[in-house]
């Protein structure tokens, strides 16, 4: 389908259109049409937010493995001098432009769109955990000025979600219990502050679990997935926590 048919397109029929580019695996498509219904409606369901998450994450999430290969590639020929070291760099230094142009344009989308027109509490800290997302992503592989300017903006928005988080949503809700797993993180793998992401995810979880046997009932899958994850984190985080322990003792 052309550019020029997609734009005669209705709303209704661009939300389907992406869900079916979904289906075939293809992703630029996918975020194309995407952008497009988010641009006649800003207001999205719960639904359409789903499409709009899982469009993005199909499309950066390959990427963002293939960095952490090349990655990893690099610093095994670096300690072997080899010669196919300046290729690794080439192709690495590609997909981080690829990994930037992603980001930066969901952050567009995001900052234009999304967070200005959230009616309610919910939709907001959902939207403003997917700008910290993606500003952690961009931590993963830059360095320097951009490193620092991602890791302040992730945090700030992190935090600033939270906040509203925990006076207007509920435990329950997947999206807090979401936000608060990924700031975890962000403080664990980003800014290596170990006791800080176990402290975010022991109080996470904590309260979730006053409420869990509400949740067993309802079974909403997304929230109790998370709440495994919580706790799976704080076992792991705690393991290698106690390991560097006896390491410097």
């Amino acid at each position: 389908m052309s550019s020029s048919s997609k734009n005669n397109l209705k709303r209704e029929e661009l939300v389907y259109l992406s869900k079916l580019y979904e289906k075939a695996e293809r992703y630029p498509d996918m975020i194309n049409t995407i952008n497009k219904f988010v641009e006649l409606n800003p207001k999205l369901t719960k639904d359409e937010r789903n499409i709009l998450s899982s469009g993005y994450k199909n499309i950066i999430s390959d990427k963002r493995a293939s960095w952490r290969l090349l990655n990893s590639m690099e610093k095994k020929e670096k300690s072997k001098e080899s010669l196919q070291l300046e290729n690794i760099k080439l192709v690495k230094n590609e997909l981080e432009k690829d990994l930037t142009k992603i980001i930066d344009e969901v952050l567009s989308i995001i900052d234009k769109y999304l967070i200005p027109n959230a009616e309610d509490p919910e939709n907001k800290v959902y939207y403003m955990k997917l700008k910290a997302d993606y500003c952690r992503y961009k931590c993963e592989y830059a360095i320097g000025k951009e490193f620092n300017e991602a890791c302040s903006l992730a945090e700030k928005v992190y935090q600033e979600a939270s906040e509203i988080a925990e006076k207007s949503i509920p435990i329950s809700s997947s999206t807090r219990l979401g936000l608060a797993l990924n700031y975890s993180v962000f403080f664990y793998e980003i800014k290596g502050q170990k006791e800080e992401a176990c402290k975010i995810s022991k109080n996470a979880f904590k309260e979730a679990m006053k409420v869990f046997d509400i949740l067993e009932k309802a079974k909403p899958k997304d929230s109790i997935l998370i709440i495994q994850l919580l706790k799976e984190n704080l076992i792991l985080w705690n393991n290698e926590m106690n390991d560097d322990d006896e390491e410097e003792n």
